[in-house]
């Protein structure tokens, strides 16, 4: 299986693309990693959403509502977001947009894995954003 989305994207153009669908979803905090994972000299953010809602979905054709998606949100750099979002807790609505990597395509890491869950990549400007507690964060 391919992270390949069924055609070419307007994101795709960005260095950090994986020419991945792009989803936008609405869900649930249900897991939370304490620390940060430097990831190829970046700093990233981890959580999981439980998907409630699908807003948007380019490229892509998977059902994903109900699905476990790892979000890993850059920052600390001019790449990514500033800084952490604060206050990231188990059991509160978020939103996010990036691209949309299938768990058979998402390698794993020390916190994706066993299994390994699909994971939401690009989750800042220019293309993604989180959504949360009324915060928008790009």
């Amino acid at each position: 299986m391919s992270n390949r989305a069924t055609q070419i994207l307007f994101h795709h153009r960005f260095a950090h693309s994986l020419g991945a669908p792009l989803a936008c979803v609405q869900g649930t905090i249900s897991k939370v990693f304490a620390s940060p994972d430097n990831h190829h000299g970046a700093n990233h953010q981890q959580f999981v959403i439980k998907i409630d809602k699908v807003v948007k979905f380019e490229g892509g054709t998977q059902n994903l509502v109900g699905t476990d998606v790892f979000v890993a949100v850059r920052f600390g750099d001019s790449e990514g977001l500033t800084q952490e979002i604060p206050g990231l807790q188990v059991g509160q609505p978020i939103e996010a947009q990036g691209e949309y990597i299938p768990e058979a395509s998402a390698y794993p890491t020390a916190d994706n894995d066993n299994p390994v869950l699909p994971v939401l990549h690009f989750t800042h400007h220019p293309v993604g954003y989180v959504l949360y507690q009324g915060q928008y964060y790009s």
